[in-house]
């Protein structure tokens, strides 16, 4: 009757450690992986409100006068009626010296007429 006793008090006390993980650490977990998504969430959300901040100091910018002729004049070469633009080309390339060697005797030789 005593090794009985003995049982049953193991079983219970069994049952009630693991009932008390499942009550207790499991939700721990899930607590722990929330806290963490959360945290996750509000840099993603301080990163979203200074890029926010940065757009609405370039929509400010871009609605000065100065600025958008300064874009109209630098990335689309517009220029007021009246004024003459004019473009700078880059050099001319170096010509290229070609070997007189046998598979390209006939490219030189097409080449120089």
């Amino acid at each position: 009757m005593i090794a009985l006793r003995r049982s049953v008090v193991l079983l219970v006390i069994v049952g009630v450690v693991l009932i008390t993980l499942f009550y207790a650490v499991f939700p721990t977990r899930t607590f722990l992986d929330q806290r963490a998504a959360i945290a996750e969430s509000r840099a993603e959300l301080d990163a979203l409100l200074d890029e926010n901040d940065a757009l609405r100091s370039r929509i400010h910018e871009l609605s000065q006068p100065a600025e958008i002729e300064r874009l109209a004049r630098s990335e689309y070469n517009l220029v007021y009626p009246g004024e003459e633009a004019y473009a700078v080309l880059p050099a001319a390339p170096e010509a290229v010296e070609i070997p007189d060697l046998w598979p390209l005797n006939a490219l030189v030789s097409s080449l120089s007429g």
